[in-house]
């Protein structure tokens, strides 16, 4: 489904921030890329729809990405950033919705359609006219959702999913991807998160992939784990101490 081979990217001025990045993601799959602040992880998740182009080759369901086809590559690769203010922008929640459909060329009807349709997916239709600003974190959370799932993109990426929320708004989430039938792609500095649902898992460092397996395989390299500060035996020994 995505195919990356030696992907390298710097910005301008500035260090490589990946490096040699390899990685094959399948169709459907809930694909896990976790790594501490500064590892790349957002910057790699921005090559897959386009939004930076750096050395190397992307394919995404066959197509090679570049910047004459960003246009389609970004209705197959929706992503959702960590804060849902970079997406949000217009007056009411139906408009943000429906702003990336409009741009897709379709019709006002296809549009209206398709924006009811995943209002009422999502639970938010009772909040069709309201200011997205005016809504809670994790209900932007959810609109932000919203006008990327409105699109129908074949892959998912989401950044940071589960930052700031309360556990309610988390759980909410995991029902939502865990339903989708498209590839999804989490990134997160959050290594519970990850192996509590993630079907296959990538460990970024420094730009560079340093292990690729399931939640299992991943949870056993303990030592790696702990070098890039991505030890969890802490968490479960405070956790130990309730039970």
């Amino acid at each position: 489904m995505i195919s990356i081979r030696q992907l390298s990217f710097a910005y301008e001025g500035g260090r490589k921030v990946l490096d040699d990045v390899n990685l094959e993601i399948d169709r459907g799959e809930i694909f896990g890329i976790i790594g501490p602040t500064g590892a790349g992880k957002s910057t790699l998740l921005h090559h897959l729809n386009g939004i930076l182009h750096g050395e190397g080759v992307i394919r995404v369901d066959g197509m090679v990405i570049n910047r004459a086809n960003e246009r389609l590559i970004r209705q197959k690769v929706g992503l959702v950033f960590q804060n849902p203010d970079d997406q949000l922008f217009c007056p009411t929640v139906f408009e943000d919705v429906a702003f990336g459909l409009f741009n897709m060329g379709l019709e006002k009807d296809e549009v209206e359609r398709r924006a009811k349709k995943i209002l009422e997916r999502l639970q938010l239709t009772d909040y069709r006219d309201l200011s997205s600003h005016h809504l809670s974190f994790g209900e932007k959370k959810r609109v932000a959702f919203a006008t990327t799932l409105a699109m129908e993109p074949v892959v998912l990426g989401l950044d940071e999913p589960f930052a700031n929320l309360d556990y309610a708004s988390i759980l909410n989430i995991v029902r939502i991807l865990e339903k989708l039938k498209i590839t999804r792609i989490i990134i997160s500095q959050d290594i519970l998160h990850a192996f509590a649902f993630c079907d296959r898992i990538a460990v970024l460092h420094r730009g560079r992939i340093l292990k690729t397996g399931t939640p299992v395989e991943i949870a056993q390299e303990l030592d790696l784990l702990h070098q890039i500060g991505l030890d969890y035996r802490p968490y479960l020994n405070h956790i130990k101490r309730f039970f």
